[in-house]
């Protein structure tokens, strides 16, 4: 019986002349190329064409045109500009709301563990229902915020007609549901910190903000650098819950990169133009990752 299982295994080994590692990876290599690299060969492709979506068979190469075109779209630098001050500001908020109410909640018991699950529940809400509830949060006559806002002296307005305002509670939407993710992150590093640095700090006399600065937040920059890397690639292409919320407007003052490349796209369908803005875009975040990973990785190889 174990010749007869040597033998079948040696036919496996054998079989077609391939390792048997490989197929169990060419499934999920086919899944990856099909979902992640061909998309990207393919509008590094359209974005060499002034390609309209109704005239493909009339598509003409242009190279680099629509790149160096990018450059003089007012309306594209506008929304890069956008992009930018929303990851900006949306993501430092994120990250300090997240870091202290980790440190608050860092404790044992049952309440805090039902506290901390609660407050991961805005994590798991669709983005589309986050935009449409902040949207109607903010409704002029019936909104819950445009009430609170009445009583204060504020008045009945239209808040998303507001440019300013409109896109500061795009942001705001965003702090809201997406500040757990940090905290669930960062609680995480929390638990895994060893209690004795802690201890030791505390026996030397340190303040609360020695202990954060100094012994807290040096051990726990690994975790904060991954979790804003996950949440900077999110940030960069956030759309559905913007889109349903405002819909780049008033005018254009909450148009995201996402939501212009979206709408040169499909609704004036020039998609090699779009696809150069989707290029752009994932160059922006390849480069920001760049320097992120390779910084945690600097720090790493120094604290070593």
């Amino acid at each position: 019986m174990n010749s007869t299982s040597l033998s079948g295994s040696k036919k496996v080994k054998n079989f077609g002349g391939a390792s048997p590692h490989w197929f169990f990876l060419t499934p999920a290599l086919v899944i990856v190329f099909a979902i992640l690299i061909f998309p990207v060969i393919y509008s590094l492709y359209m974005s060499t064409f002034d390609w309209h979506l109704f005239y493909s068979a009339e598509r003409k190469f242009i190279g680099l045109g629509n790149f160096f075109q990018l450059f003089k779209d007012r309306e594209f630098l506008h929304s890069l500009w956008l992009q930018f001050g929303f990851v900006v500001i949306a993501l430092p908020i994120e990250t300090v709301i997240g870091f202290f109410v980790a440190l608050l909640l860092n404790r044992d018991g049952k309440f805090y563990a039902v506290v901390r699950s609660l407050l991961l529940l805005p994590v798991f809400i669709l983005p589309v229902i986050s935009g449409l509830t902040w949207r109607l949060l903010l409704q002029p006559e019936y909104g819950m915020v445009s009430f609170f806002l009445e009583k204060l002296g504020f008045g009945i307005k239209a808040w998303l007609a507001e440019p300013d305002f409109a896109y500061g509670m795009v942001i705001v939407q965003d702090v809201w549901r997406m500040w757990p993710f940090m905290f669930m992150f960062i609680y995480a590093g929390l638990t895994g910190l060893p209690r004795e640095i802690i201890e030791a700090a505390e026996i030397d006399g340190a303040s609360f903000w020695t202990k954060v600065f100094k012994v807290i937040l040096p051990q726990l920059r690994p975790t904060i650098a991954t979790a804003f890397l996950l949440r900077l690639v999110d940030a960069l292409r956030i759309f559905s819950e913007v889109y349903v919320m405002t819909g780049g407007g008033p005018g254009n003052a909450t148009m995201l990169l996402s939501l212009y490349i979206n709408k040169q796209a499909f609704e004036f369908f020039n998609i090699g133009y779009a696809a150069s803005m989707g290029v752009v875009l994932l160059i922006l975040a390849l480069f920001l990752s760049f320097f992120i990973v390779r910084g945690n990785v600097k720090f790493e190889g120094e604290r070593g």
